[in-house]
């Protein structure tokens, strides 16, 4: 064989390697880019941020979990109860922000089917500056598939880490996503955990309070955002929530000098979006028989599975929900709680 013949037949067999590889990954598809799993797979975890629009765009669902790590102990089959609707998707983005959010509502309001969208509506949403919270999501992602899915069907990590992740996964979870990015059982809930861990950041001083409108400008930017999708499909509802955070998280805020304006802005964003009448809020961060029991979390915020499903039933049953008649002295309510109770107590 001649050195030319060598290097036709080695360029051959490389470009017929790297078509078979492209192939199997458009055909497995673990990022779920291309199509809805084939062969009775089911859309298990591979990676929040390169699967959820993929997720979005092609799954098929009447309802959509869209949340932070809040909602990734939520299990799908939960909502396929025929009140939220039959069929739904989880389209979890730990600590996403506004800029992440957006590309994927704007893929689930394009869903004819969609009858629900279960949103965890983090204070940190109207805490951060939505201008220095870059898109985590890859671009390419986000885009129609071009030229640029080649970081996708010849990636190092798709190939050898997610594609057989994503075919073992399905055997050992019986080809179900219901276990999709649930973390629950990977950690343990006290209040000892709880409070060791909050305890290593916690201010020594409090810091002066903010003015009442200090988060305004930003929870009116948030509105906006939102109310463009609540606008476009009146025919779903939004069922928003305000995670149970720990009372460990009304120290930090009240210690960050944040308590007036955290109440001030909550406010200020749920008159925003009740003024919709496919809007529905579910307010848990005044269940206290939950948010002061420490041994139901891991930290001041993140809390056990049993806590998704109380929150899960709740939603279902009406309880927890504020109306534009009751959100103002829920919230009252809540603000009286925070100033007057003894955090000390929590590390004695």
């Amino acid at each position: 064989m001649t050195d030319r013949e060598y290097v036709k037949k080695t360029i051959i067999y490389t470009l017929i390697i790297l078509v078979l590889i492209s192939v199997t990954v458009i055909i497995i598809d673990p990022f779920i880019r291309y199509h809805k799993p084939f062969f009775s797979l089911a859309a298990v975890e591979t990676d929040e941020r390169s699967a959820v629009i993929g997720l979005a765009r092609n799954m098929d669902y009447e309802v959509a979990l869209l949340g932070s790590s809040m909602s990734e102990n939520f299990v799908d089959s939960w909502f396929e109860d025929g009140h939220f609707g039959d069929s739904c998707v989880k389209l979890p983005l730990q600590g996403a922000h506004q800029s992440d959010y957006l590309p994927v509502f704007d893929e689930m309001v394009k869903n004819k089917k969609l009858k629900s969208i279960v949103f965890s509506l983090d204070n940190y949403l109207f805490e951060d500056n939505k201008e220095m919270d870059p898109l985590t999501i890859p671009e390419y992602f986000i885009k129609e598939p071009g030229i640029e899915d080649i970081y996708y069907l010849l990636n190092k990590s798709v190939v050898f880490n997610y594609l057989p992740r994503f075919l073992i996964l399905n055997e050992t979870e019986g080809h179900s996503d219901d276990n999709a990015y649930v973390w629950a059982d990977r950690y343990q809930y006290s209040k000892y955990i709880a409070r060791a861990d909050y305890m290593a950041t916690r201010r020594l001083e409090p810091l002066p309070e903010k003015e009442y409108d200090y988060y305004f400008e930003r929870i009116d930017t948030l509105i906006g955002d939102l109310s463009k999708y609540i606008e476009e499909r009146p025919d779903v509802t939004f069922y928003m929530y305000a995670p149970p955070y720990s009372i460990l998280f009304w120290d930090v805020v009240s210690l960050g000098g944040n308590l007036t304006a955290e109440i001030c802005g909550l406010s200020r964003l749920y008159e925003g979006l009740l003024k919709y009448p496919n809007v529905r809020i579910f307010y848990f961060q005044d269940d206290y028989e939950i948010i002061c029991d420490l041994d139901h979390y891991r930290d001041y915020s993140h809390y056990d599975q049993g806590v998704n499903y109380r929150m899960y039933e709740a939603m279902k049953n009406g309880d927890h929900e504020v109306t534009m008649d009751t959100y103002y002295d829920t919230l009252l309510d809540m603000y009286n709680f925070a100033v007057e109770y003894d955090y000390e107590s929590c590390f004695h």
